[in-house]
């Protein structure tokens, strides 16, 4: 099904961008069978089969091409920062990131709507001060009369329909509730979103008033921002309001500290974490058929103030028996063959800051599938800051590999 991302009860229109894989020539001269078609094996393909075969412990039998391909620089041996040139020529890729370590095997997941949440859950996530009210009627009336103002402003301008339905699982269910001051919606079973208009205004206020100073803070630094109220202590209090709803682990992906002499408080942007592993994030262009699970929080020392959930809360249905997960020496092994037959265009300027395992999701039958996967990602703003200033926008920020198979998943 597809749902609508709800946010302070009104309809966002989101514009989504298609994301393009790009993938390189074959050669012949023997026959693999991929899902039943019939294509030619290029020396890329023994390349990568050579090593997956190394890193699950088997002989490889294409030679050593992966390891003669330009690689400069290497991550000393058990520490987790990697600095690394990969490729040769104009296309280059480099690394400078902090890789955390992975464990030696992990199980695809299938995961569905949670049918464990219902109202007492929701009236638990509201933690109302006051008389609680379902407005669910008034919500669905509001939302359906945004619907139709949109349709009347697309039909005069002779265009399409601006509201995107974004992919998702779940039912059409929507539940609502409020004590006056506080609001809590739980929408289809996976997302669900919360707001205090209290602590709202003031979060608003500040914004408004040091938007031009406003800072953005490193995620793995725990003690950024306010050293009274480290980003840690307000991750801990956004988790804490989450566990009602089961979410026992959050990724933070981006994080913004607003701060004046009166009020602080921190903007972050997160993900679910399931079995210790982050779901991937959305990073930029968003496909309109695939899955994001993706939140957004503003939480101050007083308390949060809103929380935006869609597709975050899931219930786990099956897990497959567990496959090597591929350690990131050979990740970058991958990464050179995958430059060298142009399946990957990249530029040396722009680090990619972050590379990290993640579940890979994707949308099947009704229920979302959760794969391993590594996650090679640049800052977004310095992408475009040097798109900007180069004129070129022609090269990746993020890339994902099946960490089991070696495997090019998306690259964008």
């Amino acid at each position: 099904m597809y749902i609508l991302k709800r946010k302070s009860g009104k309809i966002a229109a989101v514009i989504a961008l298609s994301i393009f894989l790009l993938v390189g020539c074959q050669k012949a001269p023997e026959v693999s069978n991929d899902e039943e078609i019939l294509r030619a094996k290029s020396d890329s393909d023994e390349a990568i089969e050579a090593i997956v075969g190394r890193e699950n412990g088997e002989v490889g039998t294409a030679g050593t091409e992966a390891e003669e391909m330009s690689v400069e620089g290497e991550a000393r041996a058990g520490s987790e920062m990697v600095s690394v040139v990969l490729g040769e020529g104009e296309n280059r890729m480099r690394i400078e990131a902090q890789v955390a370590p992975a464990p030696e095997a992990a199980s695809t997941l299938t995961m569905q709507a949670d049918s464990r949440l219902d109202e007492a859950a929701l009236r638990n996530f509201l933690d109302p001060q006051g008389e609680v009210k379902d407005f669910t009627e008034e919500l669905l009336a509001e939302e359906a009369a945004e619907r139709a103002r949109v349709a009347e402003i697309d039909k005069k301008l002779g265009e399409g329909s601006s509201i995107v339905e974004m992919a998702g699982v779940g039912d059409d269910s929507l539940l609502a509730l409020t004590d006056g001051n506080r609001k809590a919606v739980l929408s289809g079973r996976t997302g669900a979103s919360y707001e205090d208009a209290f602590l709202q205004e003031k979060c608003n206020a500040a914004a408004q008033e040091i938007e031009e100073v406003l800072e953005k803070l490193d995620v793995k630094d725990g003690k950024a921002g306010d050293p009274s109220f480290p980003l840690q202590e307000a991750k801990a209090l956004l988790l804490e309001k989450l566990s009602v709803l089961g979410i026992e682990d959050v990724y933070l992906t981006k994080a913004y500290f607003y701060g004046t002499e009166s009020f602080s408080f921190y903007e972050m942007q997160f993900c679910p974490v399931v079995g210790g592993i982050p779901v991937a994030y959305n990073f930029g262009a968003q496909e309109i058929s695939r899955v994001y699970p993706d939140g957004i929080a503003r939480v101050s020392r007083e308390g949060i103030a809103d929380i935006g959930m869609w597709n975050c809360l899931m219930e786990q249905v099956s897990a497959s028996d567990k496959e090597n997960i591929l350690s990131f020496d050979k990740v970058q092994e991958l990464l050179a063959v995958y430059l060298k037959d142009g399946r990957l265009q990249c530029v040396e300027d722009v680090p990619f800051s972050r590379a990290e395992l993640v579940y890979y999701v994707e949308l099947k039958e009704g229920k979302l599938t959760l794969a391993p996967a590594w996650g090679i990602y640049m800052d977004l703003e310095e992408y475009v800051e040097y798109s900007g200033t180069t004129g070129r926008n022609d090269s990746v920020w993020t890339i994902h590999i099946d960490a089991a198979t070696g495997e090019l998943l998306e690259v964008q």
